[in-house]
């Protein structure tokens, strides 16, 4: 007859409970709002324009 729903509902709760417990977090997780003296938050890089490619029908020199 194979599992009841109790054994299905059990085994579900234990593979999920297994699968938790081995994610390796440790103690609550949480954002600091104020990092500790001394350590410093590396600022990203300021993104640069893309200059606009040349426009091919304002040369003079190019001209057939």
């Amino acid at each position: 007859m194979g599992f009841s729903r109790f054994s299905k509902a059990a085994l579900a709760v234990l593979l999920s409970s297994g699968l938790l417990a081995a994610c390796g977090q440790k103690g609550s997780l949480y954002l600091r709002d104020h990092p500790p003296a001394g350590v410093k938050i590396p600022k990203p890089a300021t993104p640069k324009p893309v200059p606009y490619p040349a426009d091919p029908s304002a040369d003079p020199e190019k001209q057939d």
